[in-house]
């Protein structure tokens, strides 16, 4: 963008931040405007659910307790997330109160938000007719 050969990114959201900061580039569309839609999936491959149904089990327990833990303590989360992403406290803590709304307490998948993946593989000219979903996803793994 600096150079001008091209005009624009998809970019997380930290880095549009830093960006923003600098002065060298600017926010114009935001995921978080995209209503009725799962940004954050975990994916499992086949093989693992059948072979290691614990370990998904076990994974998605420790995810869902690592959101409960960011939600109640943002100032330690800024502080690990700024040893972890080398930015500054002030560009985390922008990333964790833009973020942290979007994260699913309890990995439920909402019909809405289905029909409106289910929609953009037509659209996107990736399949003829919007799949079944109901094959695409479980939430037989998640925490009870």
């Amino acid at each position: 963008m600096k150079r001008g050969d091209i005009d624009g990114a998809i970019m997380d959201i930290g880095n549009a931040f830093e960006l923003e900061k600098r002065g060298e580039g600017r926010i114009l569309v935001r995921f978080t405007d995209i209503k009725d839609f799962h940004i954050h999936v975990i994916f499992a491959t086949n093989t693992l659910i059948a072979d290691r149904p614990q370990a998904v089990r076990g994974f998605l327990k420790g995810w869902f307790e690592t959101i409960a833990f960011m939600r109640k303590n943002k100032p330690e989360t800024v502080v690990i997330a700024s040893e972890v992403t080398h930015k500054d406290a002030e560009i985390n803590s922008r990333v964790y109160d833009e973020l942290m709304p979007m994260f699913s307490d309890d990995g439920k998948f909402h019909a809405s938000a289905l029909a409106t993946l289910a929609k953009s593989y037509v659209e996107l000219q990736l399949l003829p007719q919007e799949p079944d979903m109901a094959a695409l996803y479980t939430e037989a793994f998640l925490p009870k």
